[in-house]
């Protein structure tokens, strides 16, 4: 897989690409739960963030740096749309995927964790809005709000809402779907922090203040434990 690190010049205008994705992630958010049967519910409050996701492509700021290619494009939409159309694909051809968890205090658990990351997630996309970006791009550094609790608080709360909806259909297919779907988050992050480590000298010292998806990082517990 090819890709290279671009600086992008400055442009004063939306660009075709921004009215497309405007276009395309609000299609997407408004079509999803419509068509996904009893998930759809389940569908909603990440798809209304979807929503707010189109319209960051209409207010956010130009890119000063980016990671074109194959690998990032594969993992940036990968990981955008996995779960939600693994979802969408089961309750149309394969309900097994995604049936009920018998056990009902683990349904009621899943229900709470969703519903926690549902309400926390517009936060860290607010916040974001004008540097938000689908692949790999440098645009302002934030380093307050929600990204003084983690580096990547969006996908924080897709984890917690994801987790929350395997523990309310907790199948084996479900299972794997999530694991792949974390595996395509991890390469995500990977190459977009390769972006802001280029683009930003402060980024490091950040590192080594706040972990990927929680406060803490995972390499300071590391060198206390040694």
């Amino acid at each position: 897989m090819t890709m290279s690190l671009t600086t992008v010049s400055a442009r004063p205008t939306r660009t075709t690409a921004d009215w497309v994705g405007c276009a395309f992630f609000g299609a997407f958010a408004l079509a999803l739960p419509l068509t996904s049967g009893r998930v759809g519910l389940m569908l909603l409050p990440p798809m209304l963030y979807e929503l707010l996701v189109a319209a960051t492509f209409l207010v956010r700021g130009p890119a000063r740096r980016a990671l074109s290619g194959t690998g990032p494009r594969v993992a940036a939409y990968g990981a955008t749309f996995a779960v939600p159309i693994f979802l969408w694909g089961s309750q149309r051809w394969e309900q097994s995927w995604i049936s009920l968890s018998t056990f009902a205090p683990l349904r009621f658990v899943g229900a709470g964790t969703w519903l926690l990351g549902a309400v926390i997630a517009f936060w860290p996309v607010w916040y974001m809005r004008r540097s938000f970006s689908i692949e790999p791009a440098a645009r302002e550094l934030a380093t307050g709000g929600p990204y003084r609790l983690a580096r990547h608080p969006i996908y924080a709360t897709q984890i917690v809402m994801y987790a929350g909806l395997f523990l309310m259909h907790a199948t084996i297919a479900f299972g794997l779907a999530m694991i792949a779907w974390f595996v395509l988050l991890r390469v995500r992050v990977g190459y977009e922090e390769r972006v802001l480590r280029a683009e930003n000298r402060e980024y490091d010292r950040y590192r080594l203040r706040v972990g990927a998806f929680w406060p803490w990082p995972l390499r300071r517990q590391a060198a206390r434990a040694g």
